[in-house]
């Protein structure tokens, strides 16, 4: 497995947005040696582009979203006022194939995120 751990920055604000540790197989990374070099961070275009690169279409994300109490290393990494709980979304990344190439635990700070979600029904008549 490759470990990357990185945080993700707004232009507007000091403290980072998300603190993410992503797990991905290994093997098809070494297809492009550059996936494999810390020196090559952040992977320009995100994940799901780099994975391209690789030969790997990504067909579906399930998240999984969960709050809690920040642990004293995120508090701090967030820039959390006492009180502040976080966002803690499990993110599994499909291929086409159905076989799973990335989970990720993106770490958000509750009092500066908004998740919007839209859910699309299958129609029941035709």
């Amino acid at each position: 497995m490759l470990l990357r751990v990185y945080r993700t920055r707004s232009t507007r604000e000091d403290a980072p947005l998300s603190l993410i540790h992503s797990y991905l197989v290994r093997e098809p990374l070494e297809a492009n040696p550059d996936l494999l070099r810390v020196d090559k961070e952040p992977w320009p275009g995100g994940t799901q582009h780099q994975l391209s690169t690789i030969g790997i279409e990504i067909d579906r994300i399930t998240d999984e979203v969960t709050a809690r109490p920040p642990s004293p290393d995120e508090a701090d990494a967030l820039d959390l006022t006492a009180g502040v709980s976080v966002l803690v979304i499990r993110k599994t990344s499909y291929a086409t194939d159905d076989r799973v190439v990335e989970v990720a635990d993106v770490i958000l700070p509750g009092d500066r995120t908004q998740l919007a979600y839209t859910t699309k029904l299958k129609r029941w008549r035709a």
